[in-house]
Parts: structure tokens; C-alpha cells; sequence
């Protein structure tokens, strides 16, 4: 068990082992991906690929010291960054489309739409979401979107009633009859569209940004930066293939959520991951991640919705901010210089 936990673990020719966290979305294939395609064999490390079911559980991991780098939503991200100094890299995609709220077809929701101008894609009016029952993974960038969504009506979580599941769960129950509303992410959305549910909502129609994060464990950053850069080359090479090769990318993200993760999913739904969520190269993540205005105030819309739900300190959010909402955009710079020494 030592072995199996230690960062740099022995393994084939004494090349160091990094343990990638991930989940069964878009933003954990590239490494499952690379060690299929065979990239991983020039590498100067060995991967080993640990799965988790949302952020909550990933965190909790990360807490223990069982991972070392990987990617998940933004408000894990930040709790992960907030309490213990994970330090934020790349920004894995932009699903705030993708983080989403569906209805069966019969909703009252559905008849009304727009009845805050100001966002004219939200469905309900604030009558009509009071004391709806709602299945969602609460602490989740899926529960920042249902908040923002609230917020837009004038209303708050307190006004309907939530009922945390984990996403398969949530589907589970919700097909079979339980909850008026249920919060979901892809590729779990694409499962509510196939089976006829409606959508009456999402990060991004309720006016928030919501990004995928690429982190890496404090400790693992300081000691062994080089190896993190060599990471986030192989990592960022599967997130490239998937935005500029989409069509080529699809069978083998089908394979991921088939094959590994063990989702019910068609190829024709796959090819949604590719419309809705932005994936950016690495220079583009260079200058994201140092524009205030880009990745540091979508963040600190992440942390204030923690505050406003009590689940952080007025001083664990001020420390957050001072700490540059733990954005780190050295890695992803070393990167773009190696790279651009290299042709």
C-alpha cells in the first residue's frame, strides 16, 4: 500500500510515477487516452489513472495525499485551492452550457420562459420553481448553475427543496418518477435529452462562467515542477486533439465513457461534447489564466457563491483572493516556451 501511494513510485525502466485524478467527463480522457495511444511510452513518467465520481470525492483524496494532478469542476477546484494550496494550471474546458437543469415534458416550467428579460432562456417563473423538488450534487459547479439560475428569478436554494445525488443516481431517480427537476453535467445531459427531458437552463443562460480546472497537488508542484510540465505536455496534447481534431476525437471519448467509465452513451451524443464545451491550446490558456478579467473573476464567482452559501469563511474567501484565487499560470508559460523552443 506504501508503494501504491507513493508519488514517485518505482515503475518499467525507474521512470516516476504521477497518479492522475479524474472523472467520467471530457476533461479525464487525455491521459487514458495517451496511455491507449501508446504516448505515454516517451514519457518520462508513468501514469496511474484513479477515477471519482464528482469533485466532493476527488478533494477528499486529494486531502489524504492519493493524487497527484488531474482536472475537475471549478468549485472543487477552488476548495481544493483554498484549503489546501492546490495550485489551479489550465483550464480544461468551458462547460458552463454543460452544467445544466432539465424537466420531464409535462413541467408548469416549461410554460413560461424569459420572465427576467435579462435572461430569456431561463424557463419558469419564480412562482413556478417555489418549493419544486430538486435532485442535484450539491457543492458541485452543477449547484452553481442551479443558484445562479435561482438568483436570476429573484429566488434563493432555500425556495425549492435539494435533495443531493451523485449524477447517475440523480438520473436513476428521476426516471423513475422522483424529483420536478433534476441537475445534471455532460455527459449525463446528453442521457436527459435522449429520454426526452427538457432543458430550462444552464450556467451560461443563467449569466455565470463555468470552467473546468487542471490542477496539481501543492506539495507534488513544489518538489517535482519539471515533472508536472511533462504532465501538462501529454495532458494538453489530448485536449488539443480534441479541439482541433474533433471528429477524429469522438470514438475515443465513446470509449472512454463506454469502455471505462461504464456510461450508456451513442456516438451521435458523444459529438455534443465537441459543440457545447470550448477547449483552449495552450497559448490561449496562457493568456486566460492571466487576464484578471477572464479566469480570476469567473473564480471569484465560484467563491462567492460558496459564501453566500456558508460553506466558506469571509476569511477563507479573502485568503482565496489574495492568493490569486490559486491560479498558477507558470506551468502552462513553461510549456508554451518548451514548445516554442522546440520547433
Amino acid at each position: 500500500m506504501v508503494a501504491a501511494f507513493s508519488p514517485l513510485a518505482a515503475h518499467a525502466a525507474d521512470k516516476p510515477e504521477i497518479r492522475t485524478s479524474a472523472q467520467p467527463c471530457l476533461h479525464g480522457m487525455p491521459l487514458w487516452y495517451a496511455e491507449k495511444a501508446g504516448w505515454l511510452a516517451s514519457a518520462p513518467f508513468t501514469n496511474t489513472f484513479m477515477l471519482f465520481a464528482s469533485g466532493a470525492p476527488q478533494v477528499e483524496a486529494l486531502a489524504a495525499d492519493q493524487w497527484d494532478v488531474g482536472a475537475m469542476g471549478a468549485l472543487p477546484t477552488m476548495m481544493a485551492s483554498m484549503r489546501y494550496g492546490y495550485k489551479f494550471i489550465g483550464i480544461s474546458n468551458d462547460e458552463s452550457e454543460t452544467n445544466d437543469l432539465w424537466v420531464r415534458p409535462d413541467s408548469p416550467l416549461l410554460k413560461n420562459k424569459g420572465a427576467n428579460p435579462k435572461y430569456p432562456d431561463v424557463y419558469g417563473s419564480p412562482d413556478d420553481w417555489k418549493g419544486k423538488k430538486v435532485l442535484a450534487t450539491t457543492v458541485s459547479t452543477g449547484h452553481y448553475a442551479l443558484t445562479a439560475t435561482l438568483a436570476a428569478l429573484g429566488l434563493k436554494d432555500t425556495d425549492v427543496s435539494l435533495v443531493h445525488m451523485e449524477q447517475g443516481q440523480a438520473v436513476t431517480a428521476f426516471n423513475a418518477g422522483e424529483g420536478d427537476v433534476i441537475q445534471l453535467w455532460a455527459p449525463f445531459s446528453y442521457i436527459a435529452e435522449a429520454k426526452g427531458w427538457k432543458k430550462v437552463s444552464s450556467g451560461q443562460k443563467a449569466g455565470v462562467v463555468i470552467l473546468g480546472g487542471i490542477g496539481v497537488r501543492k506539495d507534488f508542484a513544489e518538489k517535482f515542477p519539471d515533472l508536472v510540465v511533462d504532465w501538462l505536455d501529454v495532458y494538453m496534447r489530448g485536449i488539443e486533439m480534441m479541439k482541433n481534431e474533433p471528429g477524429k476525437s469522438v470514438d475515443p471519448l465513446l470509449n472512454y465513457f463506454t469502455g471505462y467509465c461504464g456510461l450508456e452513451l451513442t456516438r451521435d451524443q458523444v459529438e455534443k461534447e465537441f459543440k457545447y464545451r470550448p477547449l483552449y491550446d495552450v497559448n490561449e490558456q496562457v493568456r486566460l489564466l492571466e487576464d484578471p478579467a477572464k479566469t480570476a473573476a469567473w473564480m471569484d464567482g465560484v467563491a462567492k457563491f460558496m459564501l453566500t452559501q456558508g460553506r466558506i469563511t469571509a476569511k477563507e474567501y479573502d485568503r482565496y483572493v489574495k492568493s490569486n484565487y490559486g491560479i498558477d499560470p507558470s506551468f502552462m508559460k513553461k510549456l508554451a516556451e518548451r514548445r516554442a523552443a522546440a520547433k
